[in-house]
């Protein structure tokens, strides 16, 4: 059996179930799913909750407290010592690609983040059919979905703001997607696509407007109205793809399944310790 620990916002649980999925598609070992941890978060600056259940995953099994007992600490303190040492002490938290992963061949416990499509590349079909909605949008999402297939050239334009821009200071993650690589990315797209449409996604769309100068036509999407996971899948149904340093942006363009689609990244992904995600961008996107 295979114990997915799930943690962090939408994109980083995606990240986690397609290795743990990867790895029982391989191995032929069941799935449960660990979610205790969104329980700590509640009285955090930025609460988590579990949001696989929107999709069509092929497990929605959790485990029960005993199980995660048994697979995440199976020498009792020792085991507890050992997983406090490596994230604390080493700072280890499993980020890019560890080919040693797939030789397991008894039941695991999964805990990392797993930002990579290396673990899943060879089953992105099925990844990408058990990433669907297993319920219809709601009316706002298929406004915006039906406006987006009027536009050919369409193009997702993703700001993440919120608990990035809260923390300038300590946010590894913060100060990579300025004005200037929007700037970039949007003189790209004009050189590729003929007719572009922006269809911008952002927690703080009013930055956005009062920030980046799009001279194309634009329409901002993100709303109240719309889930964060009806979100993801607009984006996916864009043409081309302006990402930030996000799992979330990174997935609304990895669930686009057009071999021709065009994918803009932030050549830098975090601002420490780069090395870590080395592997978190596919080669076939445009770094700038």
């Amino acid at each position: 059996m295979i114990i997915i620990n799930l943690k962090g916002g939408l994109g980083n649980q995606m990240f986690q179930y397609a290795c743990g999925r990867a790895i029982s598609l391989r191995n032929e070992e069941k799935i449960k799913l660990d979610i205790t941890g969104f329980e700590r978060t509640k009285n955090m600056d930025t609460p988590r909750e579990y949001y696989l259940s929107h999709f069509n995953i092929f497990c929605n099994e959790i485990a029960s407290g005993g199980e995660i007992q048994i697979l995440k600490y199976p020498l009792g303190i020792v085991s507890k010592g050992w997983r406090f040492f490596k994230v604390k002490i080493l700072r280890q938290f499993n980020i890019g690609f560890i080919p040693k992963i797939f030789n397991a061949k008894k039941s695991i416990y999964l805990d990392g983040f797993f930002q990579t499509e290396k673990y899943f590349i060879h089953c992105a079909d099925t990844i990408r059919k058990e990433f669907s909605l297993k319920e219809p949008m709601g009316q706002a999402a298929q406004a915006v979905a039906s406006k987006i297939s009027k536009e050919p050239e369409s193009v997702s334009l993703h700001v993440r703001r919120g608990d990035v821009a809260r923390n300038v200071a300590t946010n590894p993650y913060a100060g990579i997607t300025t004005p200037e690589y929007y700037r970039k990315a949007l003189e790209y797209i004009g050189s590729k696509l003929k007719k572009p449409h922006v269809f911008i996604f952002s927690d703080d769309p009013k930055w956005v407007v009062e920030n980046i100068k799009i001279s194309f036509p634009s329409t901002v999407i993100s709303s109240s109205g719309i889930p964060d996971y009806e979100e993801i899948i607009l984006m996916s149904q864009c043409r081309a793809h302006i990402i930030a340093n996000s799992s979330f942006s990174w997935w609304g363009a990895w669930l686009n399944p057009r071999p021709d689609k065009i994918v803009i990244a932030p050549k830098q992904w975090i601002r420490k310790m780069q090395w870590r995600h080395k592997d978190t961008v596919p080669k076939s996107w445009i770094r700038l």
